[in-house]
């Protein structure tokens, strides 16, 4: 993956981009100037419909697409408080890669809205999604999240 590649921890428990989750998408993703990239293989596993990806997972990849954006462009996390439908274009054969293209659409001190795209492999887009969140302080995110701590992993991407 061309870019600035985003550090992901071996322990993460993601489902989305947990690089040791067994049945997940392992996504990883990097940073390319104001966008962060990613990929999502449509295999014979990950199918729906016979022969389609399954639109769960095209909108999972694209949520974290949009929460690795933040991360990436923001360096740090945020508490999402919104997020669109799925938009889809045309379903997704087994077999396809896809693009993920995120990047941030508002950016305020406290607020942030994130776009993202899943763009075929002649570059046309086949589905999209916004996410916004909230960028409280360190207290309020971990009281708004149910932690009494920062979970590892979570501790250098939270304000101090």
């Amino acid at each position: 993956m061309e870019g600035h590649v985003l550090e992901n921890s071996p322990e993460n428990p993601c489902v989305g981009c947990g690089p040791q989750h067994p049945h997940g998408l392992r996504l990883v993703f990097s940073r390319e100037g104001a966008e962060v990239r990613s990929a999502l293989e449509a295999t014979p596993d990950r199918q729906g419909w016979p022969g389609r990806l399954h639109s769960g997972l095209l909108y999972l990849a694209l949520l974290e697409t949009a929460n690795w954006t933040l991360y990436g462009l923001r360096g740090r996390v945020g508490i999402p408080v919104r997020t669109s439908a799925l938009e889809a274009a045309r379903w997704i054969a087994v077999g396809e890669r896809l693009a993920l293209r995120g990047r941030l659409a508002r950016d305020e001190p406290a607020a942030a809205t994130v776009l993202v795209e899943a763009l075929d492999a002649s570059g046309r887009r086949v589905a999209s999604l916004e996410r916004a969140y909230d960028l409280p302080d360190r207290a309020t995110f971990l009281a708004r999240m149910g932690y009494d701590e920062a979970p590892p992993g979570l501790d250098e991407a939270l304000p101090p």
